[in-house]
């Protein structure tokens, strides 16, 4: 019966002594000092503690990172010819991602945001390609929700680089040149003497053609580095 009794201490003697032990352990996690007479703070963890603490700075800053790629502001700039870059600061949100990516589409089918090939490539198709997505283009741009451009300052967003692309890259090229050259086109095509040439042979006898084909150059560039800077806008570069 003694005997008995004494297992019986022991044992309890034992529990409380790995109670005190578990205690010991949970209070060394992290321990936190203050000495008034410094004054000083001293803050002691364990290392399960200081790992813990690192990976969730690490996992914050990779949020931060995130969202601040998925919607910070993301400057676009394009040279136009003989003048400065042109910069614009554009928000990275889901009305400027849904419009770049359609522009972008566009540019990319088209012989805009493709470098022009002088000896294969049909000025006369090319201006067509041109003209078409001189209208889609700003017709995407008149569908924007009046919400949208009331909320969003011209000179720094999307819709404000657009309309200079349109305005100052590619509409100065098709005012002065696109009507007068389609106009002798069309009858150089029918002469008897140019029946046997190609297309671009005939496109070629154009009195103005070197100068034409440069500024045609010089906007089929802009076109390139506008659709450069949606690409980036889109994929958060």
């Amino acid at each position: 019966m003694i005997f008995r009794e004494e297992v019986m201490i022991q044992n309890l003697v034992n529990i409380a002594a790995n109670q005190n032990n578990s205690k010991t352990v949970e209070e060394q996690l992290l321990r936190i000092a203050v000495d008034y007479s410094k004054p000083s703070i001293t803050i002691e963890s364990s290392w399960i503690v200081l790992v813990i603490m690192v990976l969730a700075a690490i996992f914050f800053v990779l949020i931060i990172r995130l969202v601040y790629r998925n919607y910070g502001m993301q400057e676009m700039e394009v040279e136009f010819s003989g003048s400065p870059k042109v910069k614009f600061k554009v928000q990275r949100n889901v009305e400027n991602l849904y419009i770049a990516n359609r522009i972008y589409i566009e540019l990319t089918t088209r012989k805009a945001a493709i470098r022009i090939q002088e000896e294969n490539d049909v000025i006369d198709e090319v201006y067509d390609s041109w003209y078409k997505l001189f209208n889609i283009i700003r017709d995407e741009i008149k569908t924007v929700p009046g919400q949208y451009l009331k909320e969003h300052d011209p000179t720094e967003a999307l819709i404000g680089l657009t309309s200079k692309i349109l305005n100052e890259g590619l509409r100065p090229h098709l005012t002065q040149y696109q009507a007068r050259f389609r106009k002798w086109y069309r009858g150089e095509s029918g002469k008897p003497e140019n029946q046997n040439l190609t297309p671009q042979e005939i496109q070629q006898k154009y009195p103005q053609y070197r100068e034409l084909v440069n500024s045609m150059l010089e906007v089929n560039d802009i076109l390139m580095q506008y659709s450069n800077e949606l690409h980036k806008l889109i994929k958060g570069k």
